[in-house]
């Protein structure tokens, strides 16, 4: 579901705006979102799956938390785009939509468990991301970070 709200942003340069905290505080908000509403998915479908049809009256009363959980999440992502850079964008549109990916009606604990452990991934990549966007992972050498995002901007304008 939130695959088809967020659309895929197509940046046209670096839209950097604001400090290394401004754009932490940013990627900090998208984890937090991604983690309240996987975990909020996670709980909800391994209930539906143990417990089957008894539990559909209490996870009904639960859809307009997922509604906010949801609204929550888009609203990081955009916080994402406002200020991160493309590698930190395209990272964020995968993990946002690998959450939503999330089947809460899927019967097979392992089919879920694959979607599970794909947000998982996702999650990581976007930390890696950040990490680096944020120089917390090595120095920044002048002009080497310009070059990776034209270069992953062509990559994206291949595909």
């Amino acid at each position: 579901m939130a695959s088809a709200l967020i659309g895929r942003y197509r940046p046209a340069g670096v839209p950097r705006l604001g400090s290394n905290e401004d754009r932490a505080g940013a990627y900090r908000r998208l984890l937090d979102a991604s983690a309240r509403s996987f975990g909020y998915a996670y709980q909800f479908a391994h209930l539906r799956r143990e417990v089957g049809r008894a539990a559909n009256k209490v996870l009904l009363g639960q859809l307009p938390q997922a509604w906010e959980l949801s609204s929550e999440l888009i609203g990081a992502l955009q916080g994402v785009r406002l200020c991160g850079s493309v590698h930190v964008i395209a990272a964020a549109e995968t993990l946002v939509a690998a959450t939503g990916d999330l089947d809460l009606n899927e019967k097979s604990a392992d089919r879920f468990q694959q979607q599970a452990d794909a947000v998982v991934a996702a999650r990581d990549a976007f930390l890696d991301v950040c990490r680096e966007d944020l120089a917390y992972t090595r120095p920044l050498v002048a002009g080497a970070s310009r070059i990776k995002e034209r270069r992953f901007l062509r990559e994206q304008a291949e595909h």
